[in-house]
């Protein structure tokens, strides 16, 4: 594709023109006549003054788009405003166009184009500085159509005036058509559609085509003299891959990466230091407990002691007391073997005296003596029966009332019968004594008269029977069906009621201890879970247990209800650190019983399927916060498909979800999932509300309790009147008495018949009986003294017996202090079991010998030694992690300064669960945060190493390499000269980027590259090691300039080789270009545009298609080549290449190339008769079409006469030295 035509409208200096142009065209000119000028323009349509790809006025030598030394350099502005050493030509906003139509040539079936850029411009002049400023850029392509002039510059009948920028397009659609007039926001998408169409495309290329191509053009264009053909072809030929960027971004992910590992490892520090300060605080409050626990054994100890030793002086009263009844036995047995013995004697005199009589009245006295015996026993049976009988009435009674009660009938509706009931009451009315008072009558002479017993009789005989019958109904069972008696059914009702009071009391106790731990901030676990936690804390410390609930929050309390009913017995699942979980379930297998079904969470798996996981935008999990990231990643796994549905009917169609009523789905079934309050825990509000509800739940058990109480205590009571109830023989006993009452009467009669005479006492036997008696007197002597004996001891021993009494109330008041102060650790910290505590303490008290004492109380001793140590330690680590932390996390502790006391166990307590909820927000929380983002930078650290800096050198390398070889095989086919000479690329490496090439290689052949690999892990050489560390030094330097600096030349492919140019001619050996001149002269130019040839044909991809951009453009064109060289590079260009030349010439040095030109634009600036603006200069442009065979044969025939007028002036000479 040739440039058939370009337009400029408001372009500098120059006129608004259309420049049609030929295969070869010249600019030529004088200085500063804006030849120049008209090539920036083309370059503008060809680069979109993209930056990096345009130069504009190239032919300066050493020019740069960047203006240095504070020289200003041309822009688009600048242009369109006409600006000429600093003064403007327009000086109000002014519209600008360039349009270039391109034209297929022979073989090519692209179609006709034309490329437009308009740029409006305004004139800054604050500050005192005059800027041209850019207000607006519009690029256009117009595929088949071919614009002119009054496209842009329009007349509407008495004035022209340029079209303006925001309606050209609108009137390029109204003529051509929306599908001819495609319109480009960016440079970049005009670039790639600008060089589609060059190659006969309808799409657009891709940016590093449309740029390659771009910068090729901007290249070729300008001059630039060769000074090292290693430099010409690393900056010539080869394109930069700027890496700056790169760099800067993985030297600050590194930085941000060691910045993050040595906050990580501060944040460890303080982690360690944490732990260490719970342990000892933890150890402190244990070693308390065990103080509280050893006092209250010690007291235990010692109020058993004294028991034990009030015991054994109470027994050796007892057997004071017994050996003192022994001797008034022995007393009473003397006196009575001495009253016997006196019997004898009696008898005996009166067997001496011979008086039969005296025997006779003997014997019936000693009948009358136990008949009186009897009448007493009978008498005292009476007393007993009489007493029963009160009882049964008392007892009777009150069973009356009991069997009143409506609620005992229920249970029992047995009583309820009518016999019983009558029965109960004829025992009240009728089963009483009547108006006899025993006792009273029992206290008088029993011979006296007993008549009122006989009035009494048949009274007492219907009272037996009453009684009789209803102690039977109670006690009575009917064996034929099974049923038992009316005691043991309420019995068995006492036994039902003590068991329900007995469960509320435990259930009151259980819910006590729920409030308390509440109150202290903390949760109760499942009774399992309790045991799993200990067995973990004791086989497994490091595992660190947490439960799952202890650290999740609901931000919305309408949901707290559902989502925890919905988690069920999961949110008591055990949290603990990734490597100890194998270990925590085989501790939790080896329980006993039913204690083994806690359940451990697998964090480290539910980490990575919680980061593979995608939430949807309903999931419950955004209605959770979390204070642990394992609890984040536990949920989110497993419940974070669970979603809120507004309604059951929704509920319906929804695979995992939950209303706010408690309604959820999953599993293909819908399910109630709601709690009473009572069992919330996640969260402060909802411990809050779960007390409170536990606080009304205690106050309705106390009442049941009570109820409860009641209700046993009446049936108790009820069993124990019933207890109460004798069989009577009370008329048995009346009768008896009644009987011997008349024998003893019969007795007194004989006894008052008998008529006495004296007999005669055997001597022999009485004087016996005399020695007796001096014996029995002997002996009541010495009892009468062993009796003051005892009674002495007795006395002593009373007062000893108080005294130890004393002293066991005294010791027991200390032990139950102690047990209130061990029951009171459990409102602060309600992990202990106090009651196995007190059972443990009672029986090692028991049990504990006396020199276990001393070795307990130098037990003691140590203990409070430790406490001290503890406490110093911990606060030690407290004001060590205050001194680091954040404010946030530092913990408020006041130094001891005071006694072990209470007080500073309840501040401990406070003190551990503040450090235990700093240790876990730092270590499960931001800790795993920090870790995870350090992962992430790491691994982007890594990506964005190997793919963005290794794999960059390492394919810019090899495209380098690559880039050469196809230049090589383009040179293959451009020959040049007479001597057909041609020219190929070689390099060597550079000895001091061969490591970092090495290095780079090895790196991309990592096998696991692109699947996380790290960089530091890598298998790579011990070279290869070196440069890692090196690139690591650098990229952590803290002069970033200097280490920049460094990478960029590193991260440059074209220092990696050393480039050489070969030249070869036929039969002679190839001429190294670097050894062959210096630049000075056409000796490298010659070559160089030969190379820039190949370079540009490759650029514009004139191996592929048939269609391509074939117009070049060459500013101060061959200023260092003779007319014959640069003859022949024209020739080559155009003819050998086929493309077409737009050259730069001063109109001094065009005149040996006027035969070879096909249009000549002549440039010059003159001065003006009307100011434009601040010019009073303009430009002038005279286009000329040559006939270029006339002026070839024009030329011939001037060269002919040339050599012939030579010829004829070197003859004179001759002829005039002959």
């Amino acid at each position: 594709m040739f440039l058939k035509k370009f337009i400029f409208v408001n372009w500098g200096n120059i006129p608004q023109l259309e420049f049609e142009l030929g295969p070869i065209n010249l600019l030529s000119g004088g200085n500063g006549s804006g030849k120049t000028t008209a090539a920036d323009a083309i370059q503008t349509i060809m680069t979109a003054a993209h930056e990096n790809l345009f130069q504009y006025n190239p032919g300066q030598d050493e020019t740069t788009q960047r203006g240095r030394g504070g020289k200003r350099v041309r822009t688009l502005a600048s242009y369109v405003l006409g600006c000429d050493d600093g003064s403007y030509a327009r000086l109000d906003p002014s519209d600008g166009y360039l349009a270039a139509v391109f034209c297929p040539t022979k073989g090519e079936t692209a179609e006709s184009f034309t490329a437009v850029i308009g740029v409006r411009a305004w004139l800054d002049a604050t500050g005192g500085q005059q800027i041209a400023r850019q207000d607006d850029l519009l690029f256009l392509i117009l595929p088949g159509e071919a614009l002119t002039l009054a496209h842009f510059v329009r007349d509407d009948g008495n004035t022209k005036y340029t079209t303006p920028l925001d309606k050209i397009q609108n009137l390029l659609i109204r003529e051509f058509g929306q599908r001819h007039v495609q319109k480009y926001d960016t440079k970049k998408t005009y670039l790639r559609r600008l060089y589609a169409a060059l190659r006969g495309q309808n799409d657009s290329v891709s940016e590093t085509e449309a740029t390659a191509a771009a910068r090729a053009f901007s290249r070729f264009m300008a001059y630039k003299p060769v000074r090292s053909i290693n430099d010409f072809v690393a900056h010539e030929i080869l394109e930069r891959k700027d890496l700056g960027e790169a760099i800067r971004s993985i030297s600050g992910q590194l930085k941000t990466i060691h910045a993050m590992e040595r906050d990580a490892a501060q944040l460890v520090e303080s982690i360690d230091i944490l732990e260490r300060a719970e342990q000892q605080a933890s150890h402190y409050i244990q070693q308390w407990i065990e103080l509280n626990s050893l006092d209250f054994t010690l007291a235990q100890y010692d109020y058993l002691q004294r028991q034990r030793d009030y015991i054994k002086t109470k027994k050796q009263q007892s057997d004071y007391q017994r050996s003192l009844k022994e001797n008034e036995a022995e007393t009473e047995l003397t006196e009575q073997r001495q009253k016997q013995l006196n019997e004898q004697l009696v008898h005996l005199e009166a067997q001496r005296l011979g008086i039969s009589a005296l025997q006779q009245k003997d014997e019936l006295e000693q009948q009358r003596k136990q008949q009186q015996n009897k009448l007493t026993d009978m008498a005292r049976r009476l007393l007993e029966q009489d007493n029963s009988l009160d009882t049964n009435l008392q007892a009777s009674k009150s069973i009356v009332k009991d069997l009143q009660r409506a609620d005992l009938m229920d249970e029992l509706p047995v009583i309820a019968d009518l016999q019983i009931r009558q029965l109960a009451q004829n025992v009240v009315k009728e089963g009483g004594r009547g108006e006899l008072d025993i006792p009273a009558l029992l206290q008088k002479d029993l011979l006296n008269d007993l008549s009122p017993l006989e009035l009494h009789l048949d009274q007492a005989r219907a009272a037996q029977r009453l009684h009789n019958q209803w102690h039977e109904q109670w006690h009575q069972s009917d064996s034929l069906s099974d049923h038992a008696s009316l005691y043991e059914q309420l019995a068995k009702l006492a036994h039902n009621r003590g068991a329900r009071y007995e469960k509320l009391k435990n259930q009151c106790r259980q819910k006590e201890q729920d409030i308390e731990r509440l109150q202290a901030k903390q949760v109760s676990y499942p009774p399992f879970v309790e045991r799993a936690l200990a067995a973990i804390r004791r086989d497994c410390p490091q595992a660190d247990p947490r439960v799952l609930c202890d650290h999740v929050e609901i931000s919305d309390s309408r949901w707290q209800m559902a989502i925890e009913g919905y988690l069920g017995m999961a949110r008591f699942s055990i949290i603990v650190d990734g490597k100890h979980e194998a270990e925590a379930i085989r501790i939790v297998r080896q329980l006993p019983g039913r204690d083994n079904r806690a359940r451990i969470i697998q964090g480290d798996k539910a980490q990575r399927d919680a980061e593979c996981s995608s939430l949807p935008a309903d999931s419950i999990i955004h209605l959770l916060s979390f204070s642990h990231a394992t609890a984040k990643h536990y949920l989110t796994a497993s419940y974070g498909n669970v979603v809120q549905v507004a309604s059951t009917d929704a509920l319906r169609q929804t695979r995992r979800g939950l209303t706010t009523d408690g309604m959820g789905a999953g599993g293909y079934s819908m399910f109630r999932c709601d709690l009473p309050e009572g069992e919330l825990v996640f969260g402060v509000a909802a411990r809050e509300r779960a007390l409170k509800a536990k606080q009304e739940e205690l106050a309705s058990l106390n009442e049941q309790w009570q109820q409860a109480n009641d209700q046993m205590q009446q049936v108790n009571s009820m069993l124990d009147n019933v207890k109460k109830l004798r069989p009577l023989d009370y008329a048995d006993a009346i009768t008896h008495m009644l009987e011997i009452h008349r024998e003893l009467q019969k007795l007194e009669n004989l006894l008052a018949q008998l008529d006495l005479s004296e007999h005669k006492d055997l001597e022999n036997k009485l004087t016996e009986l005399r020695q007796q008696e001096q014996q029995l007197r002997q002996q009541q002597g010495g009892l009468k003294e062993g009796k003051g004996e005892l009674q002495e001891k007795l006395r002593k021993i009373g007062k000893r017996c108080e005294t130890l009494a004393d002293e066991q109330e005294k010791t027991q008041q200390i032990a139950e202090s102690c047990e209130q102060n061990l029951l009171a650790i459990v409102s602060e910290w309600p992990e202990l079991d106090a009651d196995a505590r007190l059972a443990a303490g009672e029986k090692e008290a028991s049990n504990m010998r006396t020199d276990a004492v001393e070795t307990a109380i130098n037990y003691r001793q140590e203990i409070k030694r430790n406490l001290h140590t503890l406490e110093r330690k911990m606060d030690e680590a407290i004001q060590k992690h205050n001194q680091h932390c954040l404010p946030g996390d530092a913990i408020v502790y006041h130094s001891f300064k005071g006694d072990y006391d209470a007080a500073l166990f309840r501040a401990i307590c406070g003190l551990q669960r503040d450090l235990d909820r700093v240790f876990n927000r730092l270590k499960n929380n931001i800790l795993v945060d920090k870790y995870d983002n350090l992962r992430q930078l790491k691994d982007s650290f890594n990506n964005a190493f190997v793919t963005h800096f290794c794999h960059t050198i390492h394919q810019a390398i090899n495209d380098g390499k690559r880039q050469i070889e196809r230049l090589n095989k383009e040179l293959q086919h451009h020959q040049f000269g007479d001597d057909r000479e041609r020219f190929r690329f070689d390099s060597n490496w550079i000895p001091e980027f061969r490591d970092y090439a090495r290095f780079f290689e090895e790196v991309i052949k990592q096998p696991g590259v692109g699947d996380e690999i790290d960089l530091f892990k890598m298998d790579l050489s011990v070279k290869s090691q070196k440069v890692r560390k090196e690139l690591m030094r650098m990229l952590l330097d803290e002069d970033a300039n200097k280490a920049l600096r460094e990478l960029d030349r590193i991260g440059d492919y074209r220092n990696y080789r050393k480039y050489e140019i070969y030249k070869e001619v036929e039969g002679k050996e190839p001429i190294a270009l670097s050894e062959y001149g210096t630049g000075s002269g056409g000796q490298l130019e010659t070559p160089a545009y030969i190379i820039r040839s190949a370079a540009i044909t490759s650029a514009f991809r004139f191996s592929e298609g048939n269609s391509h951009l074939r117009m070049v453009l060459v500013d101060e064109a061959f200023s260092k080549m003779d007319e014959t060289r640069s003859r022949e590079v024209i020739d080559y260009l155009t003819k050998a290449l086929g493309l077409q030349l737009i050259f730069i010439m001063p109109t001094s040095k065009c005149g040996p190339f006027m035969d070879l030109i096909s249009n000549e634009f002549v440039f010059a600036k003159c001065p003006s008769e009307q100011p434009r603006g601040q010019l009073n200069t303009r430009v002038l442009v005279d286009r000329k079409q040559c006939n270029t065979e006339k002026i070839q044969q024009l030329w011939a025939n001037h060269k002919r006469t040339v050599y012939q007028q030579a010829e004829l002036d070197f003859m004179d000479e001759v002829l005039e030295v002959q």
